[in-house]
């Protein structure tokens, strides 16, 4: 049997579509900082959508990986940084099911209800008036933002180290086409 030396298809769209999806998300929230209140209400509930787009197809995309093996790296990268991407992978995928998920078990207890994309209303975790919760989550909503945010950082400089200096085109691994 050959080994391939590429992501699936699905795999490649699933991770460009995802990803523009995230960037996207991270900006529409550090638009809306400082926005008046009726004006960042309309961007947050972008933002509120397309993180339960995210985590659909995030958990999609776990699904996948679970059926379809990775190609696997080549021979010469070294064990510990073998075994950094695999951390870095893991993480990836605890935020992108973590933070939506947070966000809107946080909406759920204010409870704050919104709608995917004027579709339809999303419904809402059993937690309103928990207080506590909505406070704890909407902290470490923020904080897995910010950790979101600097991952996606060390990602494109681990790529761009692969494709510049080592010049292993491993990149081609996940890029469409």
């Amino acid at each position: 049997m050959v080994e391939r030396s590429r992501y699936s298809q699905v795999a490649i769209w699933l991770h460009w579509i995802i990803a523009i999806a995230v960037i996207t998300n991270i900006g529409l929230a550090g638009l809306t900082e400082d926005l008046p209140r009726e004006v960042r209400g309309v961007y947050m509930g972008y933002h509120k959508a397309l993180g339960v787009t995210i985590l659909v197809l995030s958990v999609a995309r776990l699904l996948w990986r679970l059926g379809h093996k990775p190609p696997p790296l080549p021979n010469t990268t070294p064990v510990w940084q073998a075994a950094f991407a695999k951390t870095i992978h893991f993480l990836f995928y605890v935020l992108l099911i973590g933070l939506p998920l947070s966000g809107w078990i946080w909406m759920s207890s204010a409870p704050a209800p919104f709608s995917y994309f004027g579709l339809f209303e999303v419904p809402l975790f059993p937690v309103a008036g928990q207080k506590a919760l909505g406070d704890a989550l909407h902290s470490g909503h923020e904080l897995a933002g910010t950790a979101m945010f600097f991952l996606i950082i060390l990602h494109l400089l681990a790529a761009a180290k692969h494709q510049f200096i080592d010049k292993d085109n491993l990149i081609r691994r996940m890029w469409p086409a």
